[in-house]
């Protein structure tokens, strides 16, 4: 196979030939490098292939090597040793940048000044063994990492130190170059490569930003997510400070223990003699390994709750959140308190007003008494002295005309009975004051008793006629007014409905014969129990009896309590009438069916079973009450709580001697039936 060379080779070299890119070209041999022919050409016609070749080998070094000595007036005839010149080179530090002599990129590879040993190879990691030491795991990648490793061979390659491929240096750089490219080894190596997992006891004396910052910088090489906040200092705000804290107590570690664990396990799974071994080694290492990673988490869990209780910023932070507390305590206590005064202030106040409204009433009571009293006394004087003048002027009368008639009364005897009954005290007075022949005059506190006049003015009656007259008018216009307010009310009223107001409730229509028969079918249907019973019995009813008015559950509920009762009264009555104290025609007839009466305290008592008539009559209404449909104890408990002096055994037992006597009557008046006439 033929390549074509890019670019044409330098003329200077005899068997080696190298293009610009640093690509180097060896025509000597027939087929070199694997059968690979290579060839130059200026010719950009000549389709032929590319290939890039990497810069490598002893011989390529050779020739650079013999490049420069020739620029620099170094080589003589025979005398140009390159390997010499390498291993002068390589005693001291090389660095080489990364893109090559001429490069780029200013980052550098430094490798140790003297020739490596097995011994100093053990001392040091695989970073600093590839020249990477100066940085950190992060900054490494894949590219960076495999130039490190192509400049490691030139100086470690057993063709340069002539060690032999058992060479421990060699097989140790191939082993770093081999961890630090697989990413889950690099990991794993990187978890236990020069790390502390010492923590602060928490009893440590000094800066406490000195004792735990380190150690929490030390632990953020393994962060998944970045970027990792900073522990900070004395005068951080408090936000970030919660918010350090609170990344710390959820922080996510990259950290693997697979390396560790196989180690402590000496369960190396390259070693494995079957896939069953390899696959129980490398169960035994993730479970480990597994355990490990927990620990881990523990340790940090440890650290952030030691740093918390030890960081001053905490502490003072915690005090005054505590005096915020206390003083909202205060606070609240002091309102408390002064609710509480102000309270019992507003009591006694109230109190206070209560009182003082209570003694005003029973004064307002008191005076209002004291009125009443006095009125009251002034009537009475008023009407006693009305009726002492009138006796006066009936003896009057009778001394100066004879005896006394009805056309000589001056004042009826209709006049006086209304005097008392409708005219007010200060009528009364009025008409005293005109008897007597003096003029009125009102006075809040009446002159004491007078004696009565000698003699009765005649011109007095008149006046009391008037003041008969008036009263009567003023009661008769009183009379018309409220009246005409009441007809008023009652247009008003009758309007309001006419205008739209609401009608009054329909009289409820009469139940038929088909609908009672009906309504009990239908009970019997539907049974107590039956979900919406009474909507069904209802329905039932509308659909079986087609009436003009349909019936609601209400109306059908109403009727039922209605027949129940005449049910029952009808049982009790009959009842009664056929065993009852004294009731029926068969004791009355024989005398020992019946009863003895006597009399007790007005009532009727039947002396052979001692219930009254008084006691017959609260059962017969507790039975209607209380229907048969409660529950038995109930409603005999009901039923004995209305009958006086009666329990609730003896009035079952009443209820049944009641019931089988009316049973009996009717078997005898069914056997009478039956009996053929003689």
């Amino acid at each position: 196979m033929v390549f074509r060379v890019k670019l044409p080779l330098p003329s200077s070299a005899d068997d080696v030939f190298m293009d610009e890119e640093g690509v180097l070209i060896d025509i000597t041999s027939p087929v070199p490098w694997g059968g690979t022919k290579f060839v130059t050409t200026e010719e950009p016609s000549i389709d032929l292939p590319v290939r890039e070749i990497e810069t490598c080998g002893l011989a390529y070094f050779r020739y650079q090597l013999k490049r420069q000595a020739i620029e620099e007036g170094e080589a003589g005839s025979g005398g140009f040793d390159p390997c010499k010149r390498l291993r002068d080179e390589a005693e001291g530090e090389e660095e080489i940048g990364e893109g090559g002599e001429g490069g780029s990129d200013d980052t550098t590879f430094r490798f140790p000044k003297k020739t490596l040993t097995p011994k100093d190879v053990k001392k040091m990691d695989y970073y600093e063994l590839l020249g990477l030491g100066h940085l950190s795991a992060t900054e490494v990648g894949p590219d960076l990492l495999k130039k490190a490793y192509r400049k490691a061979l030139l100086l470690y390659h057993p063709d340069k130190t002539g060690r032999g491929d058992r060479d421990e240096v060699f097989i140790e750089v191939q082993k770093a170059y081999e961890t630090l490219s697989d990413g889950r080894k690099k990991r794993a190596y990187d978890s236990e490569m020069n790390f502390d997992e010492s923590i602060p006891t928490g009893r440590e004396k000094g800066d406490f930003f000195k004792v735990y910052g380190p150690v929490f910088d030390r632990n953020a090489r393994f962060a998944v997510k970045r970027p990792v906040p900073n522990l900070g200092r004395e005068d951080t705000k408090s936000e970030d400070v919660y918010r350090f804290y609170d990344y710390w107590g959820r922080f996510e570690s990259w950290r693997d223990f697979s390396l560790k664990a196989a180690e402590e396990n000496d369960f190396h799974v390259e070693a494995a003699g079957s896939r069953e071994e390899k696959r129980w080694m490398q169960k035994e290492n993730d479970k480990l390994a597994r355990a490990m990673k927990k620990e881990e988490y523990k340790r940090l869990a440890t650290l952030v709750e030691r740093a918390r209780t030890a960081d001053p910023r905490l502490k003072r932070a915690k005090e005054l959140e505590k005096e915020k507390k206390e003083a909202i305590k205060a606070a609240r206590t002091a309102a408390a308190r002064e609710r509480e005064v102000q309270r019992r202030k507003d009591a006694e106040e109230e109190t206070k007003k209560k009182e003082e409204e209570e003694a005003r009433l029973k004064e307002e009571r008191a005076r209002a008494k004291l009125v009443r009293d006095q009125a009251k006394k002034r009537m009475r004087s008023a009407r006693s002295r009305f009726r002492a003048l009138c006796s006066l002027l009936h003896r009057q009368e009778e001394e100066a005309g004879g005896e006394k008639t009805a056309e000589r009364r001056v004042v009826s005897v209709e006049e006086e009975d209304f005097m008392f009954e409708h005219v007010d005290v200060m009528g009364m007075e009025e008409a005293v004051a005109a008897l007597e022949g003096v003029p009125y005059v009102y006075k809040a506190e009446p002159d004491g008793p007078s004696p009565p006049p000698a003699r009765v003015s005649p011109a007095g009656v008149a006046r009391v006629t008037a003041i008969v007259e008036r009263e009567r008018q003023k009661r008769r216009e009183a009379k018309r007014e409220e009246e005409t307010s009441k007809t008023a009310s009652g247009l008003a009223h009758a309007s309001a409905e006419k205008d739209g107001g609401e009608e009054p409730p329909p009289k409820e229509a009469a139940w038929t014969e088909e609908e009672l028969g009906v309504l009990a079918k239908a009970v019997v249907r539907f049974p107590a129990g039956t979900q919406k019973r009474w909507q069904c019995i209802a329905d039932y009813l509308n659909h079986m009896v087609r009436g003009a008015s349909l019936r609601s559950k209400e109306e059908c509920i109403k009727q039922y309590q209605l027949v129940q009762a005449e049910v029952s009264k009808s049982r009790v009555v009959a009842a009664t009438g056929g065993a009852g104290a004294g009731g029926g025609s068969e004791g009355r007839k024989s005398g020992k069916a019946g009863t003895s009466r006597g009399e007790d305290n007005g009532k009727t008592v039947a002396s052979g079973d001692g219930w009254s008539q008084e006691q017959q009559k609260q059962l017969e209404a507790g039975l209607v009450t209380y229907p048969a449909s409660m529950e038995k104890n109930e409603r005999w408990k009901k039923i004995s709580e209305g009958v006086q002096g009666k329990s609730k055994k003896e009035c079952a037992e009443r209820y049944k001697a009641l019931r089988a006597a009316v049973a009996k009557k009717k078997e005898e008046a069914a056997g009478a039936k039956t009996q053929p006439l003689k």
